[in-house]
């Protein structure tokens, strides 16, 4: 891999926290550059409504943080719609764990994009719980897109993206009280789940818009030449 790695010029990478493990490995600093994915918006300026339910999107996975989420849920009357399939058998997982149990989540099924988005324009936020190294999960950039915030786990590259009490809130990790504690907030003040949401709609379009993306990446690419020339 380090001879590899001799060759190359340069590494463009989405987030710091990435950026920061790669240099743990032994890339040297002056080859890596931070640079974000950049987002397109589907929809400018979308109209968007705050209804009494969290959204989570992804596949049904042990590391998403699902069996954290629905317990965060449980025992609550907070309407949780989780939309993405399981290849692995652990959305039953999920719901053998919940038989019996006082909840109000919903396991809507996998949905393409068309179909997912009336409920991301009707959400009062969206949920990322992932309990493993997410380099840089677009649906969070999604979430901001439709102008709703996102309670994400406190790991990896999620605080970079979510600004706790800004664009969304962080819990710790796997902690089951305090993302519940996130949740309670956000049910009980819409109208902060919508500023944070507005607030994470104008952070994408001020720094993950593709105009920002192509500057950066020109930038790169005109520093390697002329290095190479010189």
């Amino acid at each position: 891999v380090m001879k590899v790695t001799k060759k190359i010029d340069a590494f463009v990478v989405p987030s710091s926290f990435t950026l920061d493990k790669l240099r743990e490995y032994g890339i040297p600093m002056d080859k890596l550059n931070h640079i974000p994915t950049f987002f397109n918006l589907k929809e400018p300026d979308p109209e968007v409504e705050y209804q009494p339910f969290v959204l989570f999107v992804g596949r049904i996975e042990k590391q998403k943080g699902l069996m954290t989420l629905v317990k965060a849920f449980e025992g609550t009357e907070y309407n949780l719609k989780i939309i993405g399939f399981s290849n692995d058998g652990y959305e039953d997982e999920l719901k053998e764990y919940l038989k019996g149990k006082k909840h109000n989540i919903e396991f809507l099924g996998r949905k393409i994009f068309d179909e997912i988005v009336p409920y991301l324009k009707t959400c009062l936020c969206m949920v990322v719980p992932s309990e493993w190294y997410d380099n840089f999960p677009n649906v969070i950039l999604e979430s901001f897109a439709y102008k709703k915030a996102v309670i994400a786990t406190d790991f990896g590259s999620l605080p970079e993206l979510v600004k706790d009490g800004r664009t969304g809130f962080t819990f710790k990790y796997a902690d089951v009280a305090d993302f519940r504690l996130k949740i309670r907030t956000i049910f009980d003040n819409p109208s902060l789940a919508q500023q944070m949401g507005e607030n994470a709609y104008k952070g994408l379009i001020n720094e993950y818009s593709p105009e920002i993306h192509y500057k950066k990446l020109m930038s790169l690419f005109d520093s390697v030449i002329y290095e190479k020339r010189s």
